[in-house]
């Protein structure tokens, strides 16, 4: 069944707002100014390069707690310098005609603190799940709510851009070994943002990656690591009913009973992960992750499929940890039976 789900059919049916708690104070004793980004069809990355570029600060200078889809409609909290965005007025993005790009900016508050990767607190979501056969949709639907142990994987949007090459962590293996002509080449091919300019730099490999914001280079490093991950994981899954499948090219191993799920949970609850940061170079922040995570799905609306003639469609809607994919979640919703 896992091979007939469609995600991400279009912006709207994969919606994302962040759940961030954070210290609101008067603007008189503010440092930052909080900002709510509502985009489509940008990385935050690249929302965060054309905020930076029209204040005339460093991309450095602007804060987030957490990276979103570019493929979805998506809400999250920016931090900006107070001396760079002060006064009523918040920069306006023309929406270029037939794009179906945007972006959009809203105030919402003063703080002292710059936003950082980590301080997330999860994400909530509501998605359509599109092209399920009518058995699959009935299931959903009957249940209303269903109790969701998921394995937690590392989904492909985290090894490459949608419709590009996955091989993000193979740029993060190459930084960490110090090949910057082989990061910069395989960075070159991603289709990814910096693509460009990685394959136009005439310089040192390594000057390329050290003038990126570090927070890009340590994504790449943690990709590396999420592959590893992955692996790791798949490798700890022996249950009989295990089912391996190819998401983009990547391999997955899906457990398709709760019980199936709940052995690794009994098994290994958690296991080692290595997040980065980069500061002239990588620096290892070892962490534990939980091998499997639990959420409450809720179905919404739901009947015949309008892009998927004969199929059907259901809208469910969910709440997640941080550093937690949708993606892979609702994967194995449809394939547990």
């Amino acid at each position: 069944m896992a091979e007939t789900l469609v995600l991400k059919h279009r912006p709207e049916d994969f919606r994302v707002r962040e759940n961030l708690v954070v210290a609101l104070t008067d603007e008189t004793v503010a440092d930052q100014r909080y900002v709510l980004l509502h985009k489509r069809g940008y990385t935050t990355m690249e929302a965060i390069r054309l905020l930076a570029d029209r204040l005339g600060v460093s991309s450095r200078d602007v804060g987030y707690a957490g990276l979103k889809d570019e493929d979805g409609v998506t809400e999250q909290l920016l931090s900006v310098p107070l001396t760079a965005l002060s006064g009523d007025g918040l920069p306006a993005f023309a929406e270029a005609a037939g794009s179906g790009r945007l972006l959009r900016l809203s105030h919402y508050g003063y703080g002292r603190e710059p936003l950082a990767v980590g301080k997330l607190n999860g994400n909530g979501f509501r998605i359509v799940l599109r092209n399920l056969d009518g058995r699959t949709a009935e299931k959903l639907v009957t249940r209303r709510r269903t109790n969701l142990l998921f394995v937690n994987y590392y989904d492909t949007q985290r090894f490459g851009v949608p419709g590009g090459p996955k091989r993000t962590h193979l740029v993060g293996a190459a930084v960490l070994a110090g090949e910057w002509a082989r990061a910069r080449a395989e960075l070159a091919g991603l289709g990814a943002p910096e693509s460009g300019p990685a394959a136009r730099w005439t310089g040192p490999d390594e000057e390329f990656f050290r003038k990126l914001d570090p927070r890009t280079v340590a994504f790449y490093l943690a990709a590396h690591s999420s592959f590893a991950w992955n692996a790791r994981i798949a490798g700890l899954i022996r249950s009989e009913d295990a089912q391996d499948v190819s998401v983009d090219g990547l391999p997955y191993r899906f457990p398709v009973t709760g019980p199936g799920v709940a052995a690794l949970l009994a098994d290994r609850h958690e296991l080692p992960y290595t997040r980065y940061s980069y500061e002239d170079g990588p620096v290892e922040h070892p962490v534990m992750r939980p091998t499997v995570v639990q959420t409450l799905v809720t179905v919404g609306d739901h009947g015949a499929d309008d892009a998927f003639p004969g199929r059907q469609a259901v809208e469910v809607s969910f709440q997640l940890p941080a550093g937690c994919y949708a993606t892979t979640a609702l994967r194995q919703l449809i394939a547990q039976r």
